[in-house]
């Protein structure tokens, strides 16, 4: 009869729908599963990168202290600079100035 081939198609449609769900759901439970398990790979990287972040500020905080020694340093020098300049135009004034009294 005809219903009993409709009852049979239906039957095939679902037994159809159901192997395509779980071929669907192996498919996502393998792909988390994958996706799951990069994770740990991923928080080693994290950890790494984290690291050489630190490292970096410290470092940059080096530099930092490096510079402000350096700019210390210069500052210093062009104030050693200019009293050397300044001793030499008063022992040559003073040289001057003998040589003009002197008769």
């Amino acid at each position: 009869p005809q219903w009993k081939q409709l009852v049979e198609d239906k039957h095939l449609l679902l037994v159809e729908a159901i192997k395509d769900l779980e071929h669907r759901r192996e498919h996502s439970l393998s792909t988390q599963k994958e996706e799951l398990s990069i994770i740990p790979k991923l928080q080693g990287e994290i950890a790494q990168l984290t690291d050489e972040v630190i490292s970096l500020k410290d470092e940059i905080a080096s530099l930092k202290l490096d510079k402000i020694a350096l700019e210390e340093k210069i500052a210093s020098d062009e104030r050693v600079c200019t009293l050397e300049k300044e001793r030499d135009y008063y022992r040559k004034e003073s040289m001057r100035l003998n040589a003009a009294s002197s008769p």
